[in-house]
């Protein structure tokens, strides 16, 4: 019997991938860096099958700051967790903190209610500068494409407000194409929260993270041909000796 593979080709692949920063992003990050002076903290959201992988850690530095902050991985039923406590420390080491494991599509998920709470609790502890004479509190949700950021906004609305969706989502990358008006999730404290575009990276640092962005739907992957795509896939199941498929 042949071994696996242990190193993927991707010489094969257009180097196409390597840029992935459409003009509705660029658009996008603009009116964040617009709007936050109003905003009095960011929540990030995540896949939870790839917690180290995309993130814009320049974009990061420069929105949130040191701004009340919560980090939320979802999609976490579609991951092993076997190493939750390894992703919380390596994060939480970054900066990356307090976070939240979710599982947005399931209607008995309630890890999600915790973080208005929390984050409203952040921002009461801390002068807010600009706003201080401000009664309400304006969030702003940031994050790559396709992570559930839309999602979020409606299940923190449906909870705490005991409203209907207000924001439209799907399940392909670049539903939201610009920053929405902001959307009313809670009464007391009056809170509300501002929908973003997904935004990564200008470029990718390495065409891996392309790829696995790819494999999670969180860049169109009609930029990699579909065949290739799977046999990534296939590679790093191998890889990691995972062979139900």
């Amino acid at each position: 019997m042949s071994k696996f593979r242990t190193n993927f080709d991707f010489n094969r692949i257009s180097k196409e991938i390597y840029q992935w920063f459409p003009g509705h992003m660029a658009k996008g990050l603009k009116k964040m860096y617009e709007n936050l002076p109003n905003v009095d903290a960011v929540i990030e959201v995540h896949d939870a099958r790839a917690p180290f992988t995309g993130r814009n850690l320049i974009f990061r530095q420069s929105v949130v700051g040191n701004k009340p902050y919560a980090y939320v991985l979802n999609k976490a039923d579609l991951t092993d967790l076997k190493d939750k406590d390894r992703i919380i420390s390596k994060l939480s080491k970054d900066g990356y903190s307090p976070i939240y494991f979710t599982n947005l599509r399931d209607s008995a998920e309630k890890t999600y209610r915790k973080i208005l709470p929390d984050i409203t609790s952040q921002i009461e502890s801390q002068f807010r500068f600009n706003r201080e004479l401000t009664t309400s509190f304006h969030l702003l949700v940031v994050g790559v494409p396709n992570v559930g950021k839309s999602t979020l906004i409606n299940k923190l609305r449906n909870f705490h407000l005991k409203k209907g969706n207000a924001v439209r989502v799907g399940s392909e990358p670049g539903i939201t194409r610009a920053v929405q008006s902001k959307v009313k999730i809670n009464q007391n404290p009056l809170v509300y929260i501002y929908d973003t575009p997904g935004v990564l990276e200008p470029s990718f640092e390495n065409i891996e993270t392309g790829f696995k962005l790819a494999c999670l739907n969180c860049v169109k992957n009609h930029q990699v041909n579909a065949d290739i795509l799977a046999d990534y896939l296939l590679y790093r199941l191998n890889s990691q000796l995972v062979y139900q498929h």
